[in-house]
């Protein structure tokens, strides 16, 4: 008599017998796979990760961009407003700037 298990069973004792089914995956193969799927899960994940990265880097280089246009603008716009204060601290700076050199 053959059971379920390939094994032909005469009494007390037990016969194997040749089964014909391909042998299913070994625990090591099963381990390999596994680590496949998490290396390709890995590799998955650094792609998006580098898309995020060079998204926040075009920002950010973007936001300081407009932050320097800004202050720029802002200083411009102060020196226009204040011209002649501005002009003024310009000649006195220069002025002693000049003197001190010359007296070394």
């Amino acid at each position: 008599m053959v059971d379920q298990t390939g094994y032909e069973s005469d009494g007390d004792f037990a016969k194997v017998g040749v089964v014909n089914e391909p042998l299913e995956t070994a625990p090591e193969n099963d381990a390999t796979l596994a680590r496949q799927a998490q290396l390709e899960a890995l590799r998955t994940e650094i792609v998006n990760l580098r898309a995020e990265l060079a998204a926040i880097v075009g920002g950010t280089s973007r936001l300081a961009v407009t932050e320097a246009v800004v202050a720029l603008e802002t200083t411009q716009n102060r020196i226009r407003d204040h011209l002649a204060p501005v002009l003024i601290a310009a000649a006195a700076i220069g002025y002693l700037w000049g003197a001190s050199i010359r007296r070394r």
